[in-house]
């Protein structure tokens, strides 16, 4: 299968309904009914996502013993690595110690970036050769975030994964792919300072020194939710129209998890069975790059990938989207 296995890392920093409530002043009930989170993760003082990224890829390791020394291939998927400069993927390689053939690149995208990442690792196996690669997703907005900003810190949670990703199809196919991004509405979630358009240095090459407004991550939930609402169900509906397998058939959605009542209000909007729809919300929140993969982990744990159709779909900062139906088999 191209995707082989999965592992996965968590911080050791963890909060509960009632800590977010205290931290944003959000209403408890709204954080555990609406966002839908019990628990989330965050970044400890001493933790970076290199290191929560290399305790999820020592762990598949260790799952499968041979694999470090087949891996030819090393992707990340983040848009909070832990400098600009170099990317988390080199960094992350020699932590792991692969060997110094092994290719290397991130993907600098959030919520819909673990489809990107699958058809990009995949591809480049195939035109180079290469058997195996680790897919590596880790975006810890907690160190962008205001921990006090309910729009953010009220969803947001740390997460690192690790899948396995071969050139050949095996027991799983990919079936049907629809990718799209509509960048005029990219604001809606923003970190305004830090890159070229407003630098960190003058001209001269002094610090500039910005609000805490300009550095932090700004989400408008009302605008994300009306895309997501309108843009995903689309995507879905094409992405089947280019195979005969009808919604019925589908056995399992494995959504982006933005929020509780996202995921139920789009399953009503497709007619998605609400029962097919996976779930991790309430042990995570939302991990941006991570929650699909950690979703298809839980669903292997708990037997439910073999024989089955899973349609997966990730969508936000951009605004972008990427869905993919998958066939796995025995």
């Amino acid at each position: 299968m191209p995707l082989r296995a999965f592992a996965h890392a968590l911080p050791s920093v963890c909060h509960t309904a009632e800590d977010i409530a205290r931290m944003t002043g959000a209403d408890r009930a709204f954080i555990e009914n609406k966002i839908g989170i019990k628990t989330r993760y965050v970044l400890g003082p001493n933790e970076t996502g290199v290191s929560l990224s290399t305790q999820a890829c020592e762990k598949l390791f260790d799952a499968h013993p041979g694999l470090h020394e087949r891996v030819s291939l090393l992707v990340n998927v983040t848009q909070t690595p832990d400098n600009p400069i170099p990317h988390n993927s080199a960094v992350l390689a020699s932590k792991l110690g692969l060997k110094s053939s092994t290719a290397s690149f991130d993907i600098a995208l959030g919520c819909s970036g673990y489809p990107y990442g699958v058809i990009a690792t995949r591809a480049f196996l195939k035109a180079t050769g290469g058997t195996d690669a680790l897919l590596v997703t880790c975006d810890p907005y907690s160190r962008i975030m205001d921990p006090a900003d309910k729009n953010t810190s009220a969803v947001f949670g740390d997460a690192a994964t690790a899948t396995w990703i071969t050139a050949d199809d095996g027991r799983c196919r990919i079936l049907a792919t629809d990718f799209g991004t509509d960048g005029s509405q990219g604001d809606a979630i923003k970190v305004p300072a830090g890159g070229a358009a407003l630098p960190l240095l003058d001209e001269s090459g002094e610090p500039v020194v910005y609000a805490k407004e300009d550095l932090k991550l700004h989400m408008q939930g009302s605008r994300v939710f009306n895309f997501v609402n309108t843009e995903v169900p689309l995507s879905i509906q094409r992405c089947l129209g280019k195979i005969p397998i009808p919604l019925e058939a589908v056995d399992w959605f494995a959504l982006h998890q933005g929020s509780i009542y996202m995921l139920d209000a789009m399953a009503k909007r497709v007619g998605i069975d609400r029962g097919k729809v996976l779930k991790n919300m309430a042990m995570y929140g939302n991990t941006v790059s991570s929650t699909i993969p950690l979703l298809l982990e839980q669903a292997e744990t708990e037997g439910k990938l073999q024989n089955s159709v899973v349609l997966a779909s990730g969508f936000g900062v951009g605004l972008s989207w990427a869905t993919a139906v998958l066939e796995f088999g025995d």
